[in-house]
């Protein structure tokens, strides 16, 4: 079954999620659907970037949408070890991002509490080098379902490049490969700023089933401009509802 993994960078406010839930969640019947958004965005460019509401106002917002919304699944980031037998209480698949993709004791760990783990692909790295992280999971919990996010790789600098031929390679290793669809459309501009293009991110959700990637993961806001992160690349809500609508 193809899994869906949609909502804001974020989870900014319990508002801004449940607007985003409730758009979502009428065309999720008989889905294995996901609602994202991240308590915290550890990893932002600048020092004053807004990094969102924190992990115990996160889980309790967690808790809330899924009073709210009856079954509905949660999935958030996670980027320190001790944050993960917290996160378990509430939420049903965690998130490794892409730059703590090699992070031993945080896999590990996150192997111990959860049966189900997506691995955020590196930008740097190789498919072949990211099947290496499966080992770390299952050595640690042989029932773990061990899922692997392809994000883009780094064409130099300032540009990423989806390279669907790994798909196969991919599936080989991983339990399912899903397809970011846009953060693998951001592009970083000479002022280093990060930007992107929604418009490639709606072709890149288009062109999933094409390729037979497993699910895709797309970020939503009902106001991109006004996103915390990823202002540039977030699917406008609007665009979302469209796209689900059209199967």
């Amino acid at each position: 079954m193809k899994t869906f993994i949609i909502g804001p960078c974020s989870l900014e406010t319990y508002e801004l999620s449940y607007e985003v839930l409730k758009t979502i969640h009428p065309y999720m019947g008989g889905k294995d659907f996901y609602f994202k958004g991240s308590f915290d965005k550890a990893n932002r460019s600048s020092i004053t970037g807004k990094r969102g509401p924190g992990l115990e106002e996160g889980l309790e917002i967690f808790k809330q949408l899924k009073k709210d919304f009856k079954g509905v699944k949660v999935t958030t980031d996670v980027h320190e070890v001790h944050q993960v037998e917290k996160i378990s209480e509430v939420v049903d698949l965690i998130q490794i991002p892409a730059f703590l993709c090699r992070q031993t004791d945080l896999l590990v760990e996150s192997a111990k509490h959860f049966n189900k783990v997506n691995i955020k692909k590196g930008q740097w790295m190789s498919p072949q080098n990211m099947v290496k992280g499966v080992d770390k999971l299952k050595t640690t919990n042989s029932d773990c379902e061990v899922w692997v996010c392809e994000r883009g790789t780094a064409l130099g600098y300032s540009q990423l490049i989806v390279d669907f031929a790994s798909v196969d390679l991919l599936k080989d290793h991983f339990d399912k490969v899903i397809l970011d669809c846009t953060h693998s459309a951001q592009l970083t501009k000479p002022t280093g700023r990060i930007g992107g293009n929604p418009k490639l991110a709606e072709r890149y959700y288009k062109a999933a089933d094409i390729f037979e990637y497993d699910g895709v993961f797309v970020e939503a806001h009902p106001t991109p401009p006004l996103s915390y992160s990823d202002a540039d690349s977030v699917l406008p809500l609007t665009t979302m509802k469209k796209l689900l609508e059209n199967g």
